[in-house]
């Protein structure tokens, strides 16, 4: 069984958030003892920025690296799939027109306070998209705390 990882749960692990920490640890010594630990691309971009606050960059990818490789993560890289995919899933979303709560998936409308004029806002940039089709393509099931819209517009199973 392969998992793929979203950027929150390894955060958690390295920000040591007190309300999500040992629960995503858990979750990632379960699923790394059921098979094989995966991120995207992205993923090891949104990553690198952790360390990059507190390194260069060569001592940042260093360390990056060495928390990956103790974790047993592989990147594994994106297909041709995975971006159409991304894209079709990004085009569903922008045409719904309304803001998707990433907690929950209800739509919500805003409307100007002075001219009634519905407002736009996106609440997701296409990155998430690209780790959601990345995550349905490549795992059997997907870590994240993010589950509304990939629940939403991605066939993959979410966990926690």
């Amino acid at each position: 069984m392969i998992t793929a990882i979203d950027t929150n749960i390894l955060m958690d692990i390295l920000i040591k958030d007190l309300e999500f920490s040992e629960k995503s640890k858990e979750l990632l010594e379960n699923q790394g003892g059921a098979g094989g630990l995966i991120i995207s691309p992205i993923v090891y971009s949104e990553m690198i920025v952790f360390f990059l606050k507190r390194h260069e960059a060569k001592i940042a990818v260093s360390k990056l690296d060495e928390f990956l490789d103790d974790m047993n993560i592989q990147v594994s890289e994106f297909t041709k799939e995975d971006l159409i995919i991304s894209s079709q899933a990004w085009q569903k979303f922008t045409d719904s027109k309304s803001v998707i709560c990433p907690k929950c998936g209800a739509k919500n409308h805003f409307n100007c306070k002075k001219c009634k004029s519905q407002i736009f806002w996106r609440n997701h940039m296409i990155t998430d998209f690209l780790i959601g089709a990345h995550a349905q393509n490549h795992s059997d099931v997907f870590l994240t705390r993010d589950r509304g819209y990939y629940k939403k517009y991605f066939k993959v199973k979410i966990m926690p």
